[in-house]
């Protein structure tokens, strides 16, 4: 009844709703007395008990804890949420307790939920469905989250979830050589099976934090919601055309993000340059060689030459020259291979064209006119290019812009001027360091040439590299004469080659877009023994078959057709998504007392090997169903999952400085191991110690069974392994080298076909050094225990 109401009144109860959280509804809840947030006692499961322990591990929480509520999701039927949300407060009660004290985060609990006078409703995972969740908690004295693009460090760590951005704390002030974190990172059972899989520790373990103080929360939900459901029972409602999942199946396609029309896909060869040796793949033609070329090098002007000469670079090459025109050759000799050096005199050339048309030579070293700068643009408006960045900040941080915009001149009739642009303004004007070589209009165009020092004058002029391969920049036009609001602009990149030496042109690879946005390449997939994909030929790997998944899901976007309008278009469900931590006080060494606890280190890896996702195929027809399985496989080392940073500086990657020496590590030992799989197609994930084959954890989902929340049917709850005192009912954590394999195999069904399917392992564990070290202050270690509570091999 009360959601029924909810979506008939919604304007009225989500304003509540929003003036409740900006009222702080952060409380804190002292003790375990009412029991685990989400669902019955003993609901929450874990995969690997000790059978001869005299007692099984208890997964009812017993700590303090707090609750912290995120922003309002507000979303229509078929739309995707997929944010970095505000900043919220942990309560100030705890903020100030742990004011320079380490907090022992040893568990937490997530639900979504809609606040209401009479107490949380929890919102059905058949109504909102969360695909996954990121979630950081910051000493924001210290540190902040930043944006930054996402690169094969960010994938391989599955921190953008194949976003072209990613989020990423950045440590402002880490103050003293503490190796205690100032962020910590959760992300554990954080799909579909998020509510009821547990995410607690052993007694002992936790995550470290120095006085935290808020918590950012990245969600990722797809609203699932048939509006005309009228009983619990779940009701689809209307799906693309792309979805493999009949509307019988008990739960919404939309889940598997399948790519609509929406998003156009578009690919093609793509072609890169070569300055030494030979093309790997060389272009097969002349018509190839010509097209191919104008993609890799920029000219104001071609000039095509079929040649057959064994003197010159054999198959397709393209010499620049200074002024921007480029002179592109197809021998048909076999010819030599591409230069191994370029002359004394040449000079570093780019050229784009764009809003304006520019090009830019740089000396190899400095003087007066070491840069020429040509632009070339309407002679009745103002133009204009900024040079170091593709946007009007330099670098963002959060929803701001501390550096202000880029370095950029500006043409305005005969008038040149150069600017620090701000971020979204006119910035202030900087003293003169170019000079004007000519100024001509011809045809309504004016082009001006430039010279400056490679060096900029200022801090706030910018420096030109000519080491540098590339260079983002922006452009654009104004609407007259006067410098003020552009009437036109767009990023572009500078692509730098040598003067008068021939640059190869190869074929770099089918490359394309999904919805405009750019697919990897090469490909996501990695090769055996890391994964399965290419092998398979998965059609996640190629833009040619992707056909659904993260690529997809946009936020704010319906993952509906075109022609299929939101059913329901003024009918808004709005929930948060709601967290509570348990915690308790770190007490470090002291003479002849071992720390409290060990903290726990991040240890990533997926099944699908860096893909981030892949697609289930069907089973061919007239297989017998209980046969109806699909297997991937991955097999590491433990070393690949250790990162040699700080933990207190880190962005919760980290395993440590030193992690990854093996005369300063002797391994690691797993804590805390929890798979990620999606519903309902899921049916076990193992991991294995392949140099001895002993099964370390092997895993099979709970499946729901009926209406009733957290029971939902098909959905999951993912039992995580956990290792720690045989007293408490766990297994003893085994010590795996850093040369130790790993393997882990994924069983699926595949009665019907599936897209965004994963197989991560989310896992904690402590970082076992070679040799104790003694810490500063914290006086005397027991024997065999190193500093902040880590077990030592000597």
């Amino acid at each position: 009844i009360f959601f029924r109401h909810s979506l008939a009144h919604g304007s009225k109860r989500h304003t509540m709703m929003k003036s409740l959280w900006r009222a702080a509804i952060c409380a804190l809840l002292l003790g375990a007395a009412e029991g685990n947030m989400n669902g019955k006692p003993g609901q929450y499961k874990i995969a690997n008990g000790n059978p001869a322990s005299p007692k099984a591990y208890s997964t009812d929480y017993n700590a303090e804890y707090f609750d912290v509520y995120g922003p309002t999701i507000k979303t229509r039927y078929s739309e995707v949420y997929w944010k970095m949300q505000e900043a919220v407060p942990i309560p100030e009660a705890i903020r100030k307790r742990f004011h320079n004290k380490t907090m022992a985060i040893v568990g937490y609990e997530v639900d979504q939920v809609q606040v209401t006078p009479q107490g949380d409703v929890p919102v059905p995972i058949t109504w909102a469905y969360n695909h996954h969740y990121e979630c950081w908690m910051l000493n924001s004295k210290k540190a902040r989250m930043v944006k930054a693009k996402s690169d094969a460090r960010a994938i391989r760590l599955g921190l953008n979830h194949g976003a072209m951005e990613h989020w990423k704390p950045e440590i402002l002030d880490p103050s003293d050589d503490s190796e205690i974190p100032l962020t910590q990172f959760f992300s554990e059972g954080n799909g579909g099976e998020f509510r009821l899989s547990y995410h607690g520790y052993p007694k002992g373990y936790a995550q470290f934090i120095e006085s935290p103080d808020i918590v950012h929360v990245m969600p990722m939900q797809i609203d699932t919601r048939n509006r005309d459901m009228d009983t619990p029972a779940f009701k689809p409602g209307p799906l693309p055309r792309a979805s493999r999942i009949p509307a019988s199946a008990g739960y919404s396609g939309l889940i598997e993000c399948p790519c609509s029309d929406t998003l156009p896909k578009k690919w093609g060869m793509s072609y890169g340059a070569r300055s030494t040796g030979r093309c790997r793949t060389p272009v097969k033609n002349a018509t190839e060689c010509f097209s191919g070329a104008r993609q890799v090098m920029g000219s104001s002007k071609y000039v095509e030459h079929q040649v057959s000469a064994s003197s010159k670079a054999g198959g397709c090459s393209v010499e620049r020259h200074v002024d921007g025109t480029a002179d592109i050759f197809w021998n048909s000799a076999v010819g030599r291979g591409c230069a191994s050096r370029r002359p004394a005199d040449s000079l570093m050339v780019s050229f784009a064209q764009s809003v304006v048309n520019l090009t830019v030579a740089l000396a190899t070293q400095e003087a007066p006119t070491a840069a020429t700068i040509t632009i070339t643009g309407p002679a009745d408006r103002w133009f204009g290019v900024g040079f170091g960045a593709d946007a009007m900040c330099v670098h963002m941080v959060s929803d701001e812009c501390p550096e202000g915009g880029p370095y950029a001149i500006v043409v305005s009739g005969e008038s040149v001027t150069e600017r620090k642009l701000a971020f979204h303004g006119a910035g202030d004007v900087l003293p003169r360091s170019v000079t004007v070589q000519s100024s001509t209009v011809q045809n309504g165009y004016r082009t001006v040439v430039l010279t400056r020092p490679l060096s900029g004058a200022s801090p706030k002029h910018y420096t030109f590299d000519p080491t540098k391969p590339s260079m983002p920049i922006i452009n654009a036009k104004g609407c007259g004469l006067p410098f003020a609001q552009h009437c036109g602009h767009a990023p572009a990149t500078l692509t730098f080659f040598a003067t008068n030496t021939p640059t190869c042109v190869c074929e770099g690879g089918i490359r394309g877009t999904i919805g405009g946005n750019p697919f990897p390449n090469p490909g996501p997939c990695s090769p055996q023994p890391h994964g399965d994909l290419l092998w398979q030929h998965n059609p996640t790997c190629s833009v040619q078959t992707y056909v659904g998944g993260l690529r997809c899901c946009r936020d704010g976007k319906s993952l509906l057709d075109a022609d299929q309008p939101v059913p329901w278009p003024d009918q808004y469900l709005e929930y948060s998504l709601k967290f509570r931590f348990y915690f308790e006080e770190y007490v470090p060494a002291r003479p002849a007392y071992v720390p409290s606890h060990q903290n726990l280190v991040r240890l990533y890896w997926t099944t699908e090997a860096f893909a981030g996702e892949y697609d289930v195929p069907q089973c061919l027809p007239g297989t017998p169903a209980a046969d109806c399985i699909h297997v991937i496989t991955s097999r590491w080392k433990v070393r690949e999952m250790m990162h040699n940073c700080s933990l207190r500086t880190g962005d919760g990657s980290c395993t440590g400085t030193g992690s990854t020496d093996p005369n300063q590590t002797a391994g690691v030992k797993l804590i805390y191991a929890g798979p990620h799989c999606h519903a309902p197609t899921c049916l076990s994930m193992e991991l294995y110690n392949a140099d001895t084959g002993r099964l370390l954890c092997h895993m099979e989902p709970v499946r729901g069974q009926s209406v009733d929340l957290y029971d939902e049917h098909g959905f999951l709850a993912i039992p995580p392994c956990l290792w720690g005192d045989i007293a408490e009912g766990l297994l003893e954590p085994e010590l795996l080298s850093l040369d130790t394999t790993l393997l882990s195999i994924k069983r699926n069904n595949n009665t019907l076909g599936h897209t965004g399917e994963m197989a991560s392992w989310q896992m904690r564990g402590i970082v076992v050094p070679r040799h104790p070290k003694t810490p500063a202050r914290e006086g005397v270690l027991a024997p065999g225990k190193g500093p902040v509570g880590m077990d030592v091999v000597e």
